[in-house]
């Protein structure tokens, strides 16, 4: 996750060219408003002729006033949304908002010639989810946590839907709805999404190296059977004196080979060899066979419950 100090670094990607864009659209719509709007409001009936409309109609705004904090708004949280997903996402993102008001109103009929609420109201509960506790100053003055504002937000658009429909224009408030729940919903479904494979990944990686841990305990175990009887073998031959046979030599040089230095081991008394599900599968088993080959412990005692 990104640096929390870092979250409104200006960057080139996605928000500054948007940024602009509401700029440049603006000033467009000052020098030749009839023919700006013509051209880049969308309207159900034209929007399949002209389909770059299903996208511009976001860049367009009526007054300074809406520009202004509909572009400090697409700047402060656009920022920190594309600091934190990267820019590939972010644009998607941005997308999904921005069709989801567009393609509402090509259903419902209804012509879109600004959309700053949209993709705005769909930053704001994105951002809202993941820093819920952070910030912001309401009239540069009062702090309030992006949580709340987020919460006045969604009652701002029921608000809206049900003067739209008590008017018999249920549609015009449903595009705005849909365009800021589109973008949401598009969020939420990869947070969780994300969250359920990493959380199915780690599980796979665990019952991988469980599984690796079990063939390893029962190779081991394996092994420290086969050896035990050698053992066995090489502390009689100790036990008779002079020097043991060269086959039983080798051996006591390949069981030395087999300590792993820095395993913690029993005290000699508690070595039960081979007589028990414990010893065999420890890796100091050779280490405490040598002990028990040179006399310790005297001998092997198993204790079983009366």
């Amino acid at each position: 996750m990104s640096d929390r100090n870092e979250l409104f670094a200006p960057k080139l990607g996605l928000t500054l060219p948007l940024c602009s864009f509401h700029f440049i659209f603006f000033f467009l719509s000052k020098m030749n408003p009839e023919q700006t709007y013509g051209l880049f409001a969308f309207d159900p009936r034209a929007g399949l002729e002209r389909p770059w409309t299903f996208v511009t109609y976001q860049f367009l705004h009526g007054e300074p006033f809406g520009l202004f904090f509909g572009t400090l708004i697409l700047y402060i949280l656009g920022s920190a949304l594309e600091a934190e997903w990267g820019t590939a996402e972010f644009t998607v993102f941005w997308l999904v908002s921005t069709l989801g008001a567009s393609l509402a109103a090509l259903v419902t009929g209804n012509a879109l010639v600004s959309g700053g609420v949209v993709t705005g109201a769909s930053m704001l509960f994105a951002y809202a989810y993941l820093f819920p506790d952070m910030q912001f100053l309401i009239f540069f003055v009062v702090p309030v946590k992006v949580k709340w504002i987020a919460w006045l937000a969604v009652a701002g658009l029921g608000w809206g839907l049900l003067k739209a429909t008590l008017a018999g224009r249920p549609g015009a408030g449903f595009v705005a709805v849909a365009g800021a729940g589109a973008g949401f919903l598009f969020f939420w479904i990869r947070h969780h999404g994300r969250y359920r494979v990493k959380k199915a990944a780690k599980s796979a990686v665990v019952a991988v190296k469980s599984a690796g841990a079990l063939r390893e305990d029962l190779a081991l175990e394996r092994r420290n059977r086969e050896l035990f009887p050698k053992v066995e073998d090489l502390r009689r031959a100790m036990q008779g004196g002079g020097d043991p046979p060269p086959r039983q030599r080798e051996f006591a040089a390949e069981l030395g080979k087999l300590v792993v230095p820095g395993v913690n081991i029993c005290k000699p008394v508690d070595f039960k060899g081979d007589k028990d599900g414990i010893c065999v599968k420890c890796e100091g088993f050779a280490e405490c066979s040598l002990r028990y080959v040179a006399g310790q412990p005297t001998e092997i005692v198993v204790k079983t419950r009366e």
